[in-house]
């Protein structure tokens, strides 16, 4: 891009020839001098014609204008005699330069070089101070499209017509815009903090940082370009860019305190859980170990039935863990089934099955209950009978229980109390406390019979005394 010169002594602007103004002026007037010397042999048509060469009185780049405008301008102007047409000429073109200028800019200036102006409006005083201050003030170009002479009393006139083209002067901020960004494209985007940026520019509002997005994060950049890794292009931000990331930041803060706190819950859980694997065996046993059962720790006490079913999900869960860490020990499976029974019957019923194959003795008579349950849905007595007895064989004191328990309510066919008893007192020495009160009750229920059948044979006795003695006195008549 081709940008106007200035001279570095008077900060005049010079032309694209390298020449000066003032100098391009003195050009033209040196060019019209020649026009004056050649008139007496033009005809006013050629005339013409030489001045349509004539080149502009000021010359400039486009790319030094904010904006250009073309007006008409006609203006005439009186002269004495021929020696002063050119003062003339000069005049009228320089009222043609300010007549330009005041339609455009929309001031009235009386020279090019002065700073005085009928100012129309403020907008108006704001560009011509501009034009003032970058001392561009008067940058046209003329098209003369006629230039005719008359004679008056006084001597001539001159009036010419002509289309003005007017470069209204970009301000010094617009230009060190430009610069700035001439310089940046000049050299690669490079990083710049989001916290610390300046993101708009403090006199002109426009943004001063590039950024590249992806998802919800962000890259902020102090120039334009391209992503180094992506090769994507990176966007100029705006208001809502900018309002989006912070919110963004602010969204990522909260996330990243919940984050924390989860994961210092996941880890206390976790601590938890293997706090409990370490003590699943010991947590097993002491939620859900049976009281009779003969392969439980004899430290351990046992947790009767009516405990266990108020209280299964912790039974469950530690002694599934002991299940997983410790899978050879039976006890920790037997204690998982007993748990289940308490909640999830139906569940039990494998454990226990594979249990009585590896005869594990206490599983014969959570077996047979589970035979009973109703919400197994089996109620085969049974199969929970066989299940008691061989538990029993194997000297599995609830087993013992159960079936003698049986007997003494009839349900056996073919066993009496005497057989109800033998269990009963069996299980007793094993400690079973059930057991001892069954021995108690039958003992108590054979004491009452036998005291019954007692009192049944006095009564007889009596009967037979009283029959004999009235069959006698019978007889003595």
């Amino acid at each position: 891009m081709t940008a106007t010169s200035f001279d570095a002594a008077d900060g005049r602007p010079r032309s694209r020839l390298g020449r000066s103004v003032g100098e391009e002026i003195a050009s033209v007037v040196l060019l019209k001098s020649s026009a004056r010397r050649l008139h007496g042999g033009l005809t006013p048509a050629s005339f013409t014609a030489l001045l349509l060469l004539l080149g502009p009185a000021l010359a400039y780049d486009d790319s030094d204008c904010a904006r250009q405008e073309t007006v008409p301008v006609s203006v005439d102007e009186d002269f004495g005699n021929w020696s002063e047409m050119d003062a003339a000429r000069k005049r009228a073109l320089d009222r043609t330069n300010q007549l330009a200028i005041s339609q455009v800019v929309g001031v009235e200036v009386k020279s090019s070089r002065e700073n005085r102006a009928e100012i129309v409006n403020s907008d108006a005083e704001q560009r011509f101070k501009q034009l003032e201050q970058t001392n561009l003030a008067g940058f046209v170009r003329v098209k003369i499209l006629e230039e005719n002479r008359k004679t008056t009393e006084a001597g001539g006139a001159l009036s010419i017509k002509s289309e003005v083209t007017v470069c209204v002067p970009k301000s010094q901020t617009v230009r060190k815009e430009e610069q700035e960004r001439a310089a940046r494209q000049q050299r690669p985007a490079k990083p710049v903090d989001p916290t610390t940026v300046a993101w708009f520019d403090p006199v002109t509002g426009q943004p001063r940082v590039w950024y590249w997005r992806e998802g919800s994060n962000y890259e902020f950049f102090d120039n334009s370009g391209f992503h180094p890794r992506t090769g994507d292009k990176l966007l100029i931000v705006g208001r809502r860019v900018v309002t989006e990331w912070r919110q963004s930041v602010e969204r990522g803060k909260r996330e990243a305190v919940e984050r924390v706190q989860r994961e210092a819950a996941q880890r206390e859980a976790e601590a938890q859980r293997q706090a409990k694997i370490a003590r699943a065996g010991e947590l097993c046993d002491q939620f859900a170990a049976g009281p009779y059962d003969l392969d439980r720790p004899k430290t351990t006490a046992g947790v009767a039935w009516e405990v266990l079913r108020s209280a299964g999900g912790p039974a469950v869960e530690a002694c599934e863990m002991a299940a997983r860490q410790y899978p050879e020990e039976r006890r920790y499976r037997y204690q998982l089934a007993r748990a289940y029974q308490a909640s999830e019957p139906r569940k039990a019923l494998p454990l226990l099955q594979v249990l009585m194959r590896q005869n594990y003795r206490a599983a014969y008579d959570n077996y047979g209950w589970a035979l009973l349950d109703t919400r197994v849905g089996r109620n085969d007595l049974a199969g929970a009978l066989a299940s008691f007895r061989q538990g029993a064989n194997l000297g599995d004191p609830d087993a013992m229980v159960s079936l003698a328990t049986m007997i003494s309510k009839g349900r056996v066919e073919g066993a009496g109390q005497e057989e109800a008893y033998r269990l009963f007192k069996r299980a007793a020495g094993l400690g079973h406390r059930e057991a001892s009160e069954g021995v108690d009750r039958l003992m108590e229920g054979q004491r009452q019979a036998e005291q019954q059948r007692l009192q049944n044979e006095q009564a007889a006795r009596a009967f037979m005394g009283l029959v004999g003695g009235a069959l006698g006195g019978i007889g003595r008549r």
